[in-house]
């Protein structure tokens, strides 16, 4: 059998898509064309794609395409770059196609894939700018024209259904993983060179992902503000800082003009983007990490944290509730008292951080890329049978 998957999304960031998306992508291809040798793969990568990235994911049974132009482009009228779209994917004759990002040619009829990504548009509209609303809108026709729609949790699948419309019996719940390279012990003479490399002085709480509205970082600022005037009365020795990790997103400078006006400039830190090879030090040497997005379909870097067996606050949103399976301290995103609280409790009491740390690495050795590979698989064999 033949597999097509748009691979447009790995190495191309410019495209606008989430770092998320390209990194589910990335494993997802590489643990399926690791484990399936008896079915061939069509790998579509973006005309821009460099040449010695593609090349690690060449196999016997792997063929690769680079599209010739990039129907992403503003400047083609939307219905050629879509009809040149799928005279690209025909020509290769595919039993199925799958496509990580949703986005499908409205002309291409033959059997379709795609996961359910970025449903956060659909609740939230407003927590985005206007180019990525615009873009999402097409999505939701490639939702209910597949053959089968992927959802990374139960949460996201039930979304899918009442938001979108989907029929409950053609969408597969098939959770992601991460990199188990998290899993790897640091050292402490490790988290000290990439703390002096990012400038973090002392104890710090984390916060990693991108810094964008949806990621609720006004609320996080506002909780360590009030939470700092605590610690100093309850540890007087500590100078803890807040660690805001992650590449600038839509309306970045606003969060970053948030911390100044709560006279935060030196105690909320932000390095950026944090180099592959730094993350899991980074990870380790933070005594708790904070995610309280609005809304979650996975959630990588809360898995992530949790190998790293660092203590994790989180939103009581539905997909972390269900990821996490009680290892965390649950919060509303809206209540800044609670988050406030939430982390005081992890700071200050011994017993349950350790009691965080060891639950939280049982839960993560849950997930696998091998695991999502063969469910995936089966998947797309479903629908080709």
């Amino acid at each position: 059998m033949k597999i097509g998957i748009d691979a447009q999304t790995i190495l191309n960031p410019e495209i606008g898509d989430a770092a998320g998306l390209g990194h589910y992508t990335y494993h997802l291809i590489d643990s399926l064309i690791s484990i399936d040798q008896k079915n061939e793969y069509v790998l579509f990568f973006n005309y821009k794609a460099r040449k010695e990235d593609i090349e690690k994911f060449s196999k016997q049974n792997v063929t690769i395409r680079r599209f010739p132009f990039s129907y992403y482009k503003k400047f083609l009228p939307l219905t050629y770059s879509e009809t040149l779209a799928t005279a690209f994917f025909l020509r290769d004759k595919l039993d199925v196609l799958f496509v990580p990002g949703g986005r499908v040619p409205m002309t291409y009829m033959k059997k379709i894939v795609v996961t359910g990504y970025n449903l956060a548009l659909k609740k939230f509209p407003e927590l985005f700018s206007k180019k990525e609303t615009l873009k999402f809108k097409i999505k939701p026709s490639a939702f209910k024209r597949a053959d089968a729609v992927i959802a990374s949790t139960k949460a996201a699948k039930d979304d899918l259904e009442s938001d979108f419309g989907v029929e409950s019996g053609k969408i597969r719940v098939v959770h992601n993983a991460f990199d188990e390279n998290f899993f790897t012990i640091t050292s402490l003479n490790e988290i000290q060179k990439v703390k002096n490399k990012y400038k973090i002085e002392g104890e710090y709480i984390l916060f990693m992902n991108t810094i964008k509205p949806s990621n609720n970082l006004p609320n996080l600022i506002e909780a360590f503000s009030k939470l700092r005037l605590l610690l100093k009365g309850k540890k007087p020795n500590s100078n803890y800082k807040l660690v805001i990790a992650g590449k600038n997103g839509w309306l970045s400078d606003e969060i970053h003009q948030i911390a100044k006006d709560f006279g935060l400039k030196n105690e909320v830190i932000f390095p950026g983007y944090v180099d592959q090879e730094d993350l899991n030090a980074l990870y380790s040497g933070s005594d708790v990490f904070v995610a309280i997005p609005f809304y979650e379909e996975f959630g990588f870097t809360v898995l992530e944290a949790m190998a790293c067996s660092v203590p994790v606050v989180c939103s009581k949103v539905p997909a972390l509730v269900e990821i996490t399976g009680g290892a965390v301290q649950l919060v509303d995103p809206y209540d800044v008292d609670g988050i406030k609280c939430a982390i005081l409790k992890v700071l200050d009491d011994e017993i349950l951080r350790g009691e965080m740390k060891a639950k939280g690495l049982e839960q993560a050795k849950k997930f696998h890329w091998k695991k999502t590979a063969e469910e995936t698989l089966s998947v797309l064999e479903e629908v080709i049978n």
